[in-house]
């Protein structure tokens, strides 16, 4: 199979790598701009989930801590979730 291709994430058929919608099945592919804008979130919601949990009293505190959470969270899955993108294309 040629570099320039990869596999629909619904049929599985060979497409162009800048493709969004595949010619086969219409499914939409995802981007992978969106992995990376979730991850900057997530740090961004970690690091003022921090200030927040630190420099705060009563609900903003809790506040904080709930975005300390969902930034961790979000960090993480995002990357796991890149990690997993390049396992599954080096494994084809």
């Amino acid at each position: 199979m040629p570099s320039d291709r990869l596999r629909c994430v619904e049929c599985r058929e060979p497409i162009p790598v800048d493709a969004r919608i595949c010619p086969h099945c219409r499914a939409v592919q995802p981007s992978p701009l969106l992995d990376v804008g979730v991850v900057v979130a997530g740090v961004f919601a970690l690091l003022f989930g921090v200030v927040l949990a630190v420099m705060t009293v009563g609900t903003s505190r809790l506040l904080g801590f709930l975005l300390l959470v969902v930034g961790f969270g979000l960090a993480v899955g995002g990357y796991t979730r890149y990690i997993d993108r390049q396992a599954a294309s080096r494994a084809r």
